[in-house]
């Protein structure tokens, strides 16, 4: 008898419907059926967290995978592995288990038939079975998306000044600012049109690499029934729905982590004043293996250091002097219920036990949830992994970001810098968290309604139109600040459908595919009025062109790519108080109609508006893009070598529906994705490219459910397709799906299931 089976039915865009008995057949099944759609993608995460890519792919450009191996051997994954395996309750211990092996049995038919891989990988020896601990290793990284992931070229790279003086500051590459963005809403039973509650989820994530969702429907009969979409490579539902409850995530704008500045010993600069002591950094010897040009292997030794906060850095621009060194603490470096957290939700079947699992278990990494179950109650919290820290020292905080330029700096790059050296900006214990150093749950912001709650990734301040959340560390986000654009434009749209009331889901899809900008209603006719008043050609055009657009990212909107420019010649803290675009300020008595109102010109020198549309002219005209060609001719998503225009629009624009070239959550994948055309000098900010916007990065998974009294009804896509390979047809089904702005039913009934036209059925084992 096999030690695993299960069964994998595909329906509509090649979902995966698994069944299994018992946990470990359901990992198996779990395991194979991704593996399928993505092998590469998860194998190589594996080489990465085992610090092998210098092995396999050579040093990379300016040492990135040295860098990388060396990082992530400092990081400690692999050898926190079997503390990580031996954390997990059995169920949990056979569902990874299952996975393992699931995976392994794709890697064995790929080795018989390398067809089965695509061209990038094919007969690759990093495509190789793997372990547990391996997978282990990759759920630590996976628990540090949102931190220590992300500075692991910078750990990699900090080698203590030696005698000729300090190593080269890392270069700006090695950092990922750990940040992204999504909507999520939770709609409640007093304004919905069926007295149920209702989810709306619209991630915005990678289309390349390893932070990709894949859809999948589980079942293990009297135990769980979920559906939702996984990141790859890790077993369960992150985002979905099971008979009861519904729920999504949004990355959360709080710290997961700090980065202490610390005052070195003259002389010594692995050593560091702490209070009025020294203590001294403890070295440890690393080894990794790395291919050479001419394919030999070599052995490269690397001393890294440790204060007693953490791993030390090696900073961009400022490196690791002789003066001042920089550490970093991590939240979630230790997180050993990121699994128990995620399937713990996926079994809750209300709303009550839905909120115990993150009251006992505690293990939610680094998003915001909103929840809903069927009769109508709807949840917001940002419980993930903050650290704690005493009034001075948040106050000491905000006073940094503030007058601090490097602080400031670090700050805009999502990063929180303490003083390391002063006792009194260390973490705080508490009796009731997960972990040393962090906030335990009953300080963490959380709301229950029922009318409805959004999150588009600000702080936890403004979760509903018209009710704060206030009181709590300026580590888990600041309260009573200006909202961006977007998050303006999700509570606008919430407030308006909760007081016309009777909300359906289809409702809840126009809010994201209508694509309005609410940038464009704040702004458009004065801009339009200021252009007019000025004798020019040029920008008599530019407002003939932004006077007739609908205010729209649509594929048929025409002056959306002139409007994207002309903002972008703005910083981004333009968009959020008085200055040189909004004459009133932001007022937090009124977040949702602050800042507001044109800036006058200015009585002398440039008008920064003028200025903003000839920047936006040139360079529109550079990429040979015309102000008013409609957005499908100038906006794309490239799926198997094949243009797809593609609706959606830039974050300053303020629309739910994010789609762009650029975006906030680093990749740290090989995989090939299609060419990319650089972005134009001083474009950099919104990629215009030749010929226009070739996208990366934005809508993932949306999905719209509605909990009824019968059980939830939903529906959704997932926009880049649930294949990697160019040559599946899910690879751009999806795509064609987004881009007519439609969506399919989420099978979740069996008898639904067996009537797709499209089913096919396979029963594995292994």
């Amino acid at each position: 008898m096999a030690a695993f089976e299960a069964e994998v039915r595909r329906t509509t865009h090649g979902v995966a419907h698994i069944r299994a008995e018992d946990w470990g057949g359901l990992g198996f099944g779990q395991g194979y059926a991704c593996a399928c759609d993505h092998l590469p993608v998860i194998a190589d995460q594996i080489v990465k967290v085992r610090s092998e890519r210098s092995r396999f792919w050579g040093v990379g450009p300016d040492d990135a995978n040295v860098a990388s191996d060396f990082g992530y051997l400092a990081l400690g994954l692999a050898a926190r592995a079997p503390a990580l395996r031996d954390a997990q309750p059995s169920h949990i211990r056979d569902l990874v288990a299952g996975y393992v092996a699931g995976y392994n049995r794709r890697v064995a038919e790929a080795s018989a038939d390398p067809e089965l891989l695509p061209e990038w990988c094919r007969d690759a020896e990093w495509v190789r079975p793997i372990d547990e601990l391996d997978l282990y290793a990759y759920l630590g990284d996976i628990a540090l998306l949102g931190s220590g992931r992300n500075l692991a070229g910078l750990i990699g790279r900090a080698v203590a000044p030696g005698p000729e003086g300090p190593a080269a500051p890392s270069p700006p590459s090695a950092f990922g600012a750990p940040n992204a963005a999504s909507n999520g809403w939770a709609v409640g039973g007093d304004v919905s049109a069926s007295g149920g509650g209702m989810v709306l989820a619209n991630p915005h994530f990678p289309w390349y690499g390893e932070a990709r969702f894949w859809e999948c429907h589980l079942t293990i009969p009297g135990e769980l029934d979920v559906y939702g979409v996984c990141l790859l490579g890790a077993p369960g539902v992150q985002i979905g729905f099971n008979e009861g409850l519904a729920w999504t995530h949004t990355f959360s704008c709080g710290f997961r982590f700090t980065v202490q500045r610390l005052d070195l010993t003259p002389g010594d600069p692995t050593s560091y004043r702490f209070g009025d002591e020294r203590r001294a950094c403890t070295g440890e010897h690393h080894s990794i293996r790395a291919r050479s040009a001419d394919g030999s292997i070599e052995t490269l030794d690397r001393t890294l250091w440790r204060s007693h906060h953490g791993p030390m850095l090696n900073l961009p621009l400022v490196g690791w002097g002789l003066e001042v060194g920089f550490s970093y603490r991590d939240a979630n470096i230790d997180n050993d219920a990121v699994l128990r957290q995620f399937l713990g939700m996926c079994q809750a079947t209300d709303m009550d036990a839905f909120q115990r699992v993150f009251h006992e278990v505690k293990g939610l990494p680094w998003v915001n949830t909103l929840a809903t179950d069927s009769t109508g109650r709807i949840w917001y919290t940002d419980a993930s992994a903050t650290p704690r820290l005493g009034e001075a020292a948040q106050d000491r905080f905000a006073i940094r970001v503030k007058e601090d330029p490097i602080a400031a700096l670090l700050y805009a790059n999502r990063v929180a810098l303490l003083d390391g050296s002063n006792p009194d900006d260390e973490w705080l214990d508490h009796p009731e968290a997960r972990s040393a150093g962090i906030e335990p749950p009953g300080a963490l912001p959380a709301m229950e309604r029922r009318d409805v709650f959004v999150n588009a990734n600000d702080s936890h301040w403004l979760p509903h139109p018209t009710e704060t959340i206030e009181g709590h560390s300026v580590l888990g986000g600041f309260e009573r600040t200006a909202r961006s654009f977007r998050t303006r434009q999700n509570l606008l749209r919430a407030a308006g459908l909760a007081a016309r009331g009777k909300v359906t889901v289809d409702d809840l899809l126009e809010a994201v595919f209508d694509n309005r900008c609410l940038s464009a209603d704040l702004l458009v006719d004065d801009v339009v009025a200021r252009l007019r008043a000025v004798a020019d050609p040029d920008l008599d055009r530019a407002a003939e062109v932004l006077a007739a657009w609908d205010g729209r990212a649509g594929l048929d909107s025409i002056g959306v790519a002139l409007w994207r420019e002309i903002l972008i010649g703005f910083a981004p803290s333009a968009w959020l108080g008085a200055g040189p675009l909004f004459s009133e300020g932001f007022d937090p008595s009124r977040p949702l109609e602050t800042p507001a109102g044109l800036a006058a010109a200015p009585g002398k020198g440039p008008d920064p508006v003028i200025a903003a549309v000839r920047g936006a002219l040139a360079a529109l005209s550079e990429a040979g893009v015309a102000i008013d060609a409609p957005l499908r001719q100038v906006q794309w998503a490239d799926r198997g070598g094949q243009r797809i225009p593609v609706p959606g629009g830039f974050e300053a624009e303020g629309m739910l529906n994010v789609l762009a070239p650029v975006g906030a959550l680093p990749a740290a994948s090989l995989e090939p994705g299609p060419p990319l055309i650089a972005p134009i000098p001083g474009r950099e900010r919104t990629g215009l490219a030749a010929g226009g916007y070739q996208v990366t990065y934005g809508a993932s998974f949306i999905m719209a459910v509605e909990m009824l009294p019968d059980g939830p009804s939903g529906v959704g896509l997932l926009a880049y397709g649930q294949s990697s390979d160019p040559r599946s047809p899910h690879h751009r089904d999806g795509t064609d799906m987004y881009a007519a702005q439609q969506c399919r039913p989420l099978l979740f009934r069996d008898t639904d299931i067996d009537a797709d036209p499209n089913l096919s059925c396979l029963v594995v084992s292994g």
